[in-house]
C-alpha cells in the first residue's frame, strides 16, 4: 500500500520545479555581458564581478541542497524522538508486576516493530540517492544505535534519547548556519549585479527579484516535503505495530 503517495510526488515535482526556477534565475545573473563601456578597464571590472556573481551563486546552489538535507534529516529526528519516546513508555509498561507473561510478549513485540519502523525511517532518509545517515553521511551524520536497545535495559532507551537529541541540536544549528550564509551569499549577489549594472546595457533588478523569490518558494515547498514526509513516516509506523 502506497500512503500519501499523491501528495508526495506533487510536492517532489513542485520542489524540483522551484529548484530549476533558482537555477534559471542564477544562470541570467551570470550570463549578463552586455556591457556598455569596451575599455580594457571596464572588461576587467566586468570580469571580476561576473566571477564574484558566479562563485556566489554556485555557493547558493550548494547551500540549497545542503539546507534540503537538513530539513529532511530534522523531518526524521523528530520522528525518532517520538519514537523513543514510545519506547520508554513501552519499558515502564512492561515492568509493571501486575503483567502476566502473554501481556508482557505483547509490549515486547511492539518495542520491536516501533525499533523496526525507526529503522525503516533512518533507511529511507536520503537525498539523491545518498543515505543522510551513517558513515557515508553528505552531512556528517552518524546512524543511532538501534540493535543495542532493549525492552529490559531503561539505560540502553536513555542512550538512543540522548543520541537523537544532539542530532536534532546539532541538525538545527547546521540548518540556521546554511540560512544565514545564503542571506549573505543573495546580498553580496545583489551588490555585485548592482555594481555590474553601471556598467551593463541589460538592467539586473528583474533578474535578482526572479531569484530571491525563486529561493524563497524552493524553501517553502521543501519544508512542505519534509512535513509530509514525516505524516507518512508516522502512518508507517502505526502499520507497523499491527
Amino acid at each position: 500500500m502506497q500512503v500519501g503517495s499523491l501528495s508526495n510526488n506533487y510536492n517532489f515535482l513542485a520542489t524540483n520545479q522551484h529548484k530549476a526556477k533558482v537555477e534559471e534565475a542564477l544562470d541570467k545573473i551570470a550570463a549578463s555581458r552586455e556591457l556598455s563601456g569596451k575599455d580594457g578597464a571596464t572588461l576587467i571590472s566586468a570580469d571580476m564581478l561576473n566571477s564574484q556573481i558566479a562563485t556566489m551563486t554556485q555557493e547558493v546552489q550548494n547551500e540549497n541542497a545542503n539546507i534540503s538535507m537538513l530539513q529532511i534529516a530534522n523531518g526524521t529526528l523528530e520522528e525518532l524522538q517520538k519514537g523513543t519516546n514510545h519506547l520508554n513508555e513501552l519499558f515502564v509498561a512492561h515492568n509493571n508486576a501486575a503483567l502476566n507473561s502473554d501481556q508482557q510478549a505483547m509490549l515486547a513485540q511492539e518495542f520491536n516493530n516501533t525499533l523496526e519502523s525507526m529503522s525503516d525511517m533512518l533507511s529511507q532518509s536520503t537525498y539523491n540517492n545518498q543515505a543522510l545517515f551513517g558513515s557515508s553521511s553528505p552531512l556528517g551524520l552518524s546512524d543511532p544505535e538501534l540493535s543495542s536497545v532493549s525492552i529490559t535495559d531503561q539505560e540502553s532507551i536513555e542512550s538512543l534519547q540522548e543520541n537523537v537529541s544532539s542530532l536534532l541540536s546539532d541538525v538545527s544549528s547546521a540548518t540556521q548556519e546554511a540560512q544565514v550564509s545564503v542571506n549573505n551569499l543573495l546580498a553580496g549577489i545583489t551588490s555585485a549585479a548592482s555594481s555590474y549594472s553601471q556598467i551593463s546595457e541589460t538592467p539586473m533588478d528583474e533578474n535578482i527579484n526572479e531569484l530571491s523569490q525563486s529561493n524563497l518558494n524552493l524553501n517553502v515547498s521543501t519544508i512542505t516535503q519534509v512535513h509530509n514526509n514525516a505524516i507518512l513516516q508516522q502512518q508507517m509506523a502505526a502499520l507497523l505495530k499491527f
